[in-house]
């Protein structure tokens, strides 16, 4: 960083060069540095449509999605013509920030623009209105596109499963003509969050039987629940397992879902020993699973214990 302020000083002395700006833009970007970037940005005379959209998207990275879009009309402004990328990155921060009229104008901008074919850019507003929860307008970009690749099906299975329509989730699975993880994690996942515990279950079966698909850290904490509320600790265990032997379970949120199955299937020794390993790892999460098991089997005591620490 300090070698990167020491160009930015040097760029700075010697006048401002395109090239060389917008090597050290992407550069802060990188680190990241936003403000550092965007400073750099605001003194380029000569600001490209490739520029404004790194900076949109890393705004959109860091939960900044208001900046983005306010980058956006900057872009406007300064008549710099965006291209589908730009909307690649403007439609998931209009989800971040739950703004439907931000994400219409923007889909009317889509069109005018002469990008309204582009398969990547139509993804992103389908996905857009699917996190919105406004299915309606999610599935009619659907029906609309003539190019469909993997991540638009997924995005509005991912809709259909938010919204507990699970039946036409399932309609659309069963259409696809090539599924992925996101797919058959989606649909585990909905089930499973719609308290449907034996279709995830099977889902999960599903998949490990007909598909070369090997489940993500994402798969295993969606099908887990499905396992301690079925009581199929059986199952339960060959997926903690697979976990373990591929590297998941040092992520907290598969390692909460194997502890709450433990603790839940009544295997509270177990569920200890899973406590005590994710050691500093543990959030709240961790700690609610380990005391509600402890008080519900008979250890009031110690799940007080818990509670004081």
């Amino acid at each position: 960083m300090n070698q990167l302020k020491q160009s930015l000083a040097s760029t700075l002395k010697n006048g401002l060069q395109q090239h060389q700006t917008q090597l050290l833009i992407i550069q802060f970007l990188r680190f990241p540095n936003i403000p550092y970037a965007h400073n750099l940005f605001d003194l380029l005379p000569n600001k490209t449509v490739f520029l404004y959209n790194k900076l949109i998207q890393a705004y959109s990275s860091v939960n900044q999605s208001h900046q983005s879009l306010t980058l956006y009309s900057q872009m406007c402004f300064n008549n710099c013509s965006p291209n589908q990328h730009s909307f690649i990155f403007l439609f998931p921060a209009c989800a971040s920030l739950s703004s439907l009229s931000h994400g219409q104008i923007l889909h009317t901008h889509l069109l005018k623009s002469g990008f309204g074919l582009d398969c990547y850019a139509l993804t992103a507003l389908l996905d857009m209105y699917a996190k919105l929860r406004v299915l309606k307008f999610a599935r009619q970009v659907f029906d609309e596109m003539r190019v469909r690749n993997v991540p638009t099906w997924n995005a509005l299975i991912s809709g259909y499963s938010r919204c507990g329509d699970m039946k036409e989730a399932l309609e659309l699975f069963k259409s696809m003509p090539e599924k992925n993880v996101v797919s058959w994690t989606s649909m585990i996942s909905g089930y499973s969050q719609n308290g449907q515990f034996s279709s995830a279950l099977d889902m999960f079966l599903r998949m490990e039987k007909e598909s070369r698909v090997k489940p993500n850290r994402v798969t295993i904490a969606s099908v887990l629940p499905a396992c301690a509320n079925l009581g199929a600790l059986e199952i339960g265990e060959r997926i903690e397992a697979y976990a373990r032997e591929n590297g998941l379970f040092e992520d907290l949120y598969v390692s909460n879902t194997i502890l709450e199955m433990h603790a839940r299937c009544g295997k509270i020794e177990v569920a200890k020993r899973v406590f005590d390993e994710i050691g500093k790892r543990r959030n709240s999460c961790s700690w609610n699973s380990m005391i509600m098991a402890l008080a519900l089997h008979g250890k009031s005591i110690e799940a007080l214990e818990h509670y004081e620490q």
